[in-house]
């Protein structure tokens, strides 16, 4: 927890202070930022890098070490401190490739928010793919514009087409400047040989992607971020230039020529690795992985034929910023397409798998129903537990595409793995579990989705879904014939009394009222209370929740 005086001293600040971690495959990033609301903005006060090489990609086991989680909970140790001396509010990060990866990197994770009160998520590909679009877009005008994106980290490139409202394609391949030294470059004799199949392994991960973008149209201009772009960046400038690291300006924006960046690739393949530090006036730790990434940078650019690429100092660590500026309703003009990328997403994977629209989005409403009238009586959660739960009903049936038996199973495969944008990998996690159980068993230990989950999870999604349940219930015929409910508590009797309204004039809701009580099991061992389902008569009207 951030300490009481940096709070009170937090109190007399007009803006608010935020920090956003990066926790990169090669490098860990934090950015600590001022908002004002007032002009939708941020301003960066304070900014810190550090090598850690989380990445173990050329074990077959993807499991962080103890020493890769020692060195990355010290440099945390070292960001906290940074963030707190300027009395920050909120500390929060996004763990990447590495992470992702690994079979012990939640676990990892959980002991950062633990310990260190670093609010720490895993992010997927795509995810990552859209804050380094927010981070790029918060530093680049494009006033109607198309932009192209590339980032190069430690363990994948992100490929991002967009302009200043809507994005057309992102992607993540696993190919990343640290990845493909550890699994090709670690000995760099035949080195020729070895960068003509990198290039090949390159190219044949990224086609598809290449292909997709050429289907969204062309963009009017490149730009790159992070280290192996910046270093490319630099090295460019000082060959033209004739100065050393210390006299380097600031690039951002700065254009690097596919001519000259092969130019500089030939350089580095004619130096010794062990004197590429000196040679290009680069950091050691960058020397060891920047043939690779250059590699990675050569071979995107020549299959998108783009023939320069402008350097953006901005990326992921930026974005994370936006995003938060988004979420709490800050940003409301520019970026008010993204404002709702969450919902969106959410049911453009639902049209994907031909969801039942109306009867979705009136599961949707009857379980926000539920969770708003017994809340402060039999819960206490709040908009971020409801907004899981509304996404659960939106998707809970995308399963029925592949067969109706054992659609909820097929449900929470379809949504663990979709990449939803906007929501972190333990909120998917969630999502997909919540949809799992709105029908059939109930959650249990040995089921795989569910007993991996830690204790606090589990019950908000034996809680959530019992809800869902009950929900879905009242709309067995898919007749969206329940107009409203009612839910009066009895606690002394440990009861709930839930009123329903028919939409259907005459229409008994008797197959809704037995479903629902049927559903209600779940809901009676989580929260210890019957549920009475009674219709309401169409004379008398009931006040929307």
């Amino acid at each position: 927890m951030l300490n009481l005086i940096c709070k009170r001293l937090m109190n007399t600040l007009s803006t608010e202070r935020i920090a956003a971690i990066d926790l990169g495959s090669n490098s860990f990033h934090i950015v600590v930022a001022e908002i004002n609301p007032e002009t939708q903005s941020f301003r960066v006060l304070d900014r810190l890098r550090e090598t850690v090489r989380l990445g173990t990609f050329h074990e077959p086991q993807n499991e962080l070490t103890v020493s890769d989680m020692k060195r990355g909970f010290e440099t945390l140790q070292r960001f906290k401190k940074l963030a707190e001396g300027h009395y920050v509010t909120e500390i929060f990060a996004s763990a990447t490739s590495a992470v992702r990866e690994s079979v012990n990197g939640k676990e990892w994770l959980q002991k950062i928010r633990d310990e260190l009160g670093i609010d720490a998520h895993v992010i997927s590909g795509i995810e990552e793919a859209r804050l380094i679009y927010l981070g790029v877009l918060s530093a680049t005008e494009l006033v109607g514009r198309k932009i192209g994106i590339i980032d190069i980290g430690g363990g994948s490139t992100e490929l991002i087409v967009a302009d200043e409202q809507f994005i057309y394609h992102l992607s993540s391949t696993k190919a990343g400047a640290l990845r493909l030294t550890e699994k090709d470059l670690q000995d760099e004799s035949d080195l020729l040989q070895k960068i003509e199949f990198m290039e090949n392994h390159i190219e044949g991960l990224i086609l598809t992607k290449i292909q997709q973008i050429e289907e969204a149209g062309k963009f009017d201009f490149l730009v790159g971020t992070s280290g192996t772009v910046r270093t490319i960046a630099n090295i460019d400038y000082r060959m033209h230039n004739f100065v050393d690291s210390e006299n380097t300006p600031n690039l951002n924006h700065y254009k690097v020529s596919y001519l000259s960046l092969c130019t500089i690739i030939e350089k580095m393949i004619a130096t010794p690795k062990e004197k590429r530090a000196d040679a290009f006036d680069i950091s050691k730790n960058r020397a060891e992985i920047i043939l690779a990434g250059a590699i990675i940078l050569k071979t995107v650019m020549r299959n998108l034929n783009a023939q320069e690429i402008f350097y953006c100092d901005r990326a992921l660590r930026e974005g994370l910023i936006v995003d938060k500026l988004l979420q709490k309703g800050i940003i409301k003009d520019r970026l008010q397409y993204q404002q709702t990328i969450r919902e969106r997403s959410v049911f453009e994977l639902a049209n994907k798998y031909k969801f039942m629209k109306e009867h979705a989005v009136h599961v949707r409403n009857l379980s926000s129903k539920i969770f708003d009238q017994i809340k402060g009586i039999l819960h206490n959660y709040g908009g971020k537990e409801k907004e899981l739960l509304q996404a659960a009903a939106i998707l809970h049936d995308i399963g029925s595409l592949v067969t109706h038996n054992d659609h909820h199973k097929h449900s929470y495969y379809l949504i663990r793995h979709s990449g939803l944008l906007g929501f972190n990998d333990e909120e998917v996690e969630l999502i997909a579990n919540i949809a799992r159980y709105h029908r059939q068993s109930n959650p249990k230990d040995n089921h795989p989705n569910f007993q991996n989950l830690p204790r606090e999870h589990k019950k908000l999604v034996k809680e959530l879904s019992s809800i869902l349940r009950i929900a879905e219930g009242l709309d067995k015929g898919h007749k969206c014939a329940i107009k409203d409910i009612d839910i009066s508590p009895n606690l002394a009797k440990k009861k709930l009394k839930c009123k329903m309204i028919s939409n259907i004039k005459g229409y008994d809701c008797a197959l809704e009222k037995w479903s629902a009580l049927g559903k209600s099991k779940e809901f009676k061992k989580e929260f210890g209370v019957d549920i009475d389902f009674v219709l309401q008569k169409t004379g008398k009207s009931l006040v929307s929740k």
